[in-house]
């Protein structure tokens, strides 16, 4: 085979080039999709990139393999080398991920229509979903205190200042059980100071380690 062969332009290299244009078109659309969902939020800048290119790449890569098993496996094999991190985050971004990439996926075996009807139905739900369906804002918040200290009503007071809802989630010891770790669920208003918040309870639990967390543990990917 000569070399100068793999930059001729012959009709398969055109719908490839076509199908990575659509892919553009349809990551375009997936990233304003996510920045208008979370319009007034903050957001990662290099994510939306991520899905604005995602289906480009897979758009190139699909049709390379669609017909081969040993490329299929190989691509299987590149993707095996990828970990997965748990860091604080929105458990719904991994779905925008997976989506972007399925559209990518369908683009890429020339199914167009389809892929743009997934792209824009999808789109439209995630923002409808996002911007009009209010749920509670959860968090969990872990408060250390000595083993002398009686947890039950130690920071009620405190809790009816600043949060809408609380409950206990669970009790557990440390420290050769010199102290105890107490897990909240908890809902603060919606002009709570979250660090007056923690300073009142700092200065009830003796300084002893306090954690506010979002419940939902996204999975990012991780080279």
């Amino acid at each position: 085979m000569n070399i100068t062969d793999g930059f001729l332009v012959n009709a398969e290299s055109m719908n490839i080039l076509f199908s990575m244009v659509m892919g553009l078109i349809a990551g375009v659309i997936i990233a304003a999709g996510y920045i208008l969902a979370n319009s007034g939020r903050k957001y990662s800048k290099n994510f939306v990139i991520t899905v604005m290119l995602l289906p480009v790449i897979m758009a190139i890569i699909i049709p390379f393999i669609a017909t081969d098993l040993k490329k299929t496996l190989s691509l299987a094999g590149v993707f095996a080398l990828v970990r997965f991190r748990s860091i604080p985050g929105d458990s719904k971004d991994i779905l925008y991920t997976f989506f972007a990439a399925a559209a990518g996926l369908v683009i890429g075996l020339n199914s167009y229509f389809l892929g743009f009807v997934l792209v824009v139905l999808v789109s439209i739900l995630y923002i409808l979903l996002t911007r009009f369906w209010k749920v509670e804002n959860k968090q969990i918040l872990k408060i250390t205190i000595p083993e002398d200290m009686n947890y039950k009503d130690v920071f009620t007071d405190i809790f009816e200042k600043y949060l809408v809802k609380y409950g206990v989630k669970n009790v557990k010891t440390s420290n050769m059980g010199t102290l105890f770790t107490i897990s909240y669920w908890v809902q603060p208003k919606d002009d709570c100071d979250i660090k007056v918040f923690i300073d009142e309870l700092r200065t009830r639990n003796g300084n002893l380690n306090i954690i506010l967390e979002n419940p939902d543990d996204q999975l990012v990917p991780v080279l």
